[in-house]
């Protein structure tokens, strides 16, 4: 009996390859197969278009919201291009003033020096005359005090 079985066993082989079960191994693959198909063509592909419609829906909205805040940069952007421009001019415009006032304070600053060393020129002047009149005075009045011993001197020694 073992030799019975051995031979039962060897020779239906293996059950997958056995040809009289092909027929209901096709049916089975072939409505496996269906099913899988009505799976992914009813349940997957529509959720998946979903999805991809949702994604492109906010990429696209994403875009536009971009393209809008590159303009809105670009609007900062000349914005502040033309104050720094309005800024350069003021400061342009405020150096060229302050140089000319400088200009200006110095020329003043000059021309009252120039003015009070000519007073002081004239009172030194002044001053120098007055004490040339007092020295002569003084010359005047030593020379004549001394001009008469000067001349005692000299008759004397006649």
């Amino acid at each position: 009996m073992a030799t019975n079985n051995n031979t039962e066993a060897s020779s239906g082989g293996m059950p997958q390859l056995d040809f009289s079960t092909f027929p209901n191994q096709a049916f089975w693959l072939v409505l496996t197969l269906v099913c899988l198909f009505l799976m992914v063509r009813l349940l997957i592909i529509p959720r998946m278009d979903n999805i991809l419609a949702n994604r492109r829906k906010v990429i696209e909205e994403d875009l536009v919201g971009a393209e809008k805040f590159r303009e809105a940069a670009e609007e900062l952007a000349k914005s502040i291009t033309e104050e720094v421009d309005q800024a350069q001019v003021r400061a342009t415009d405020i150096i060229l003033k302050s140089k000319e006032k400088i200009k200006e304070n110095r020329q003043q600053g000059f021309d009252e020096a120039a003015e009070i060393t000519d007073t002081l020129l004239a009172d030194s002047e002044k001053t120098i005359k007055k004490m040339k009149k007092e020295a002569n005075k003084q010359i005047e009045k030593i020379s004549s005090e001394l001009a008469p011993e000067i001349v005692s001197k000299f008759s004397v020694k006649k």
